[in-house]
């Protein structure tokens, strides 16, 4: 597998734009895009100001749509640029400060991403944001302090729309410029991921979930690997645990002896796939109500 995925980033900087550049790149429209939302946005009437965009403006529901995909741009992003880092020694060519720096855009990300997905305030949002409130309750140590800092009072969505719009995206932010070493993302890059979320919004606009239609409720994509394994574990807290460890290594990995951290590495790689496998699992496999429907059944 390693000299398959050399292969592959070799022929992804001989023939596309580097990963790292696009990043840059996605994080500014992402960014920008969620800036100009928040014109048409209303906390106190979520749900509602989001369907009065999407119905009645088609320049706004476009910034939407924008919004949208350069953000799930920038989450496969990062997971192609660490992929690029695991796969050829990145981790040794850089400070061991810089790495550990590195490695909390990861958590960072996921957070935006989620939390993005719950400021939509529809039924799947609701549900996600139950979700992850009784995630947070699992954890052994400060869970409660954690719950109420990310998410703040149950059922309401003002932390996760502040830390969304301020905390998050400035921590995110200065993590990327700190990596790229310079403020702008090159034209090219900018061209091609503005270009590709809007070509994206035209075909594939973002929906919201309406109360009463139909009983067949996921989150998003990447956090349907998520709910999978909470279905398939008997406890909540061993999934928070394994998530914990997998984040320490991944801190640790320069500081880890080669061959330990080779065999880390491709652990991590492999257990990427088998996520993003669940998720492919939940979306063909499952039916309203959770139950197994396979496509052919």
């Amino acid at each position: 597998m390693s000299s398959r995925l050399k292969r592959f980033f070799a022929h992804w900087h001989a023939f596309l734009l580097p990963p790292g550049g696009l990043l840059h790149a996605a994080a500014f429209v992402a960014m920008g895009s969620g800036l100009a939302l928040t014109l048409a946005y209303d906390i106190n009437r979520p749900f509602d100001s989001l369907q009065v965009l999407v119905l009645s403006n088609p320049g706004g529901a476009m910034i939407r749509g924008i919004h949208y995909w350069s953000s799930q741009f920038f989450l496969v992003l990062v997971v192609v640029h660490l992929v690029d880092q695991l796969s050829s020694g990145g981790e040794r060519m850089v400070s061991t400060g810089t790495w550990l720096r590195l490695s909390f855009l990861v958590p960072v990300t996921l957070f935006l991403m989620i939390s993005g997905f719950i400021l939509k305030a529809d039924r799947a949002a609701l549900l996600a944001l139950q979700v992850l409130e009784g995630l947070l309750d699992t954890f052994p140590v400060g869970g409660e302090a954690v719950k109420s800092l990310l998410v703040g009072r149950p059922g309401t969505i003002c932390f996760a729309y502040f830390h969304h719009i301020s905390t998050a995206t400035i921590i995110c932010l200065l993590l990327t410029l700190g990596h790229s070493n310079r403020p702008w993302p090159d034209w090219n890059s900018l061209v091609m991921i503005l270009g590709a979320a809007m070509i994206t919004s035209v075909f594939f606009m973002p929906g919201l979930v309406l109360e009463g239609r139909g009983t067949l409720t996921r989150g998003p994509w990447f956090f349907v690997g998520l709910q999978e394994m909470l279905r398939w574990s008997s406890s909540p807290f061993w999934i928070v645990i394994f998530g914990a460890l997998v984040f320490l290594a991944l801190c640790l990995l320069p500081l880890l002896p080669r061959p330990f951290s080779r065999v880390v590495k491709w652990f991590m790689i492999l257990f990427l796939f088998f996520y993003l496998g669940l998720c492919v699992f939940g979306f063909v496999a499952r039916g309203p109500g959770g139950r197994l429907a396979l496509p052919w059944g």
